[in-house]
């Protein structure tokens, strides 16, 4: 995200879509390493691990909240984030809407709640020096900064933020001038990933407790709910709302195209929403207390009180 505000802000010169495959035949060919991904992933990578490695040497063994499994969904999400933003389907996407809708549900329902679920700010927290990490803990204006956000990080008025940035990038005049900007494509991005991200945290942070899994279930499902009314607005206009004028090379006319892209908005991005909704219910039906058993999990927070 910080890679894509430089861009933006700094005139950075950027290959935001790739060179554009002509034909599947030389699809394969389109994968391409821009710095400003390339690099960024790699430092994530590079200092999850250095991370991982001083969490185990510090505290003896990878504890409750903190091990294979946030590992492994780390490891996944940045795998999402090259497919969407390196590979063959960022090319594609400034000819075929559907290819384009493709990379938007990597970008906002795949590779966010995997980065989420792997905690890599524990990681990345835990490699600075321990006197670092008590400055963090004391730094007052740090504090009041993330007291006075963190109304925004709660399940309901994330999953707000986060329906308005998709509904205004959906609109006709901005999605065509995103394909067709490099920099406004930058910017498409990295509001469509960082909302995705705090609404996704919110959502994981509220399975916690009971009370922030409720407010997390209507998140869910009014998140559901534009979801499947956006996709429904694509699958079933009478005409092409996007320009799309090379559709035709890949066997299909711009409104096939575009009932395509809803279809996939609505099947496996619903589906992402829908399932985040039932593990919410489920937690609902928890009994209270049930989780205490299971010990306190490493979070940044608990890490961050452990070195005051």
């Amino acid at each position: 995200m910080a890679a894509g505000m430089a861009t933006i802000l700094l005139d950075i010169p950027a290959a935001a879509h790739g060179t554009a495959p002509h034909d599947a035949g030389n699809l394969w060919h389109a994968w391409h390493a821009d710095p400003l991904i390339t690099v960024p992933l790699t430092a994530s990578c590079l200092l999850f691990i250095r991370g991982v490695l001083h969490l185990r040497r510090d505290l003896g063994r990878l504890r409750p909240g903190f091990g294979i499994r946030q590992i492994v969904c780390f490891s996944l999400g940045i795998m999402v984030l090259v497919i969407a933003l390196l590979s063959p389907l960022e090319a594609l996407s400034t000819t075929l809407l559907s290819a384009h809708m493709v990379q938007h549900i990597l970008l906002i329902a795949a590779a966010p709640p995997l980065l989420v679920l792997g905690k890599p700010e524990v990681a990345w927290l835990w490699v600075l020096p321990a006197h670092w990490r008590r400055g963090l803990a004391r730094h007052g204006p740090t504090r009041s900064v993330l007291s006075a956000l963190s109304p925004c990080a709660r399940p309901i008025p994330a999953a707000l933020i986060h329906m308005a940035t998709l509904w205004i990038w959906h609109s006709p005049l901005l999605f065509d001038a995103a394909v067709a900007s490099d920099k406004l494509h930058w910017l498409e991005h990295v509001l469509f990933f960082g909302t995705a991200v705090l609404f996704w945290r919110a959502v994981v942070k509220a399975h916690s407790g009971r009370e922030a899994a409720a407010a997390a279930l209507i998140a869910c499902f009014i998140t559901l709910l534009q979801s499947g009314l956006l996709s429904a607005l694509l699958s079933f206009a009478r005409e092409a709302l996007y320009h799309a004028p090379d559709t035709l090379e890949w066997g299909l006319t711009a409104l096939e195209d575009q009932q395509l892209a809803g279809a996939i908005m609505s099947l496996p991005m619903c589906a992402i929403y829908l399932a985040a909704g039932l593990i919410m219910a489920l937690r609902l039906l928890t009994p209270p207390g049930a989780e205490r058993s299971r010990g306190l999990p490493v979070t940044s927070a608990n890490l961050l009180k452990s070195t005051r």
